[in-house]
């Protein structure tokens, strides 16, 4: 259970921080590609149940910073947990 809150933690940070970064890089010169934005998803539609509608739909927006960072925190998880638990 601590271990996946752990994990948890380290992917937030690692896409909280990557978002930081690949927005400030938009504005230096050289780093400008680690800010490039890619969108993924599922367009929204509707189910009439004639009770009720339900809307289904998903969006993610994600940069280069933000995948490096995660990758960082993927791979170096096994390190910290082992240092953390024992």
């Amino acid at each position: 259970m601590k271990k996946g809150l752990l994990m948890f933690a380290l992917v937030m940070i690692a896409m909280f921080i990557g978002s930081l970064l690949g927005e400030l890089s938009l504005e230096a010169e050289g780093l400008d590609w680690l800010g490039k934005n890619y969108e993924v998803g599922i367009s929204t539609f509707e189910l009439n149940l004639q009770l009720c509608v339900l809307t289904f739909g998903l969006q993610i927006k994600i940069c280069i910073a933000q995948i490096l960072l995660l990758l960082a925190a993927l791979l170096g998880y096994p390190k910290l947990a082992k240092l953390i638990f024992g």
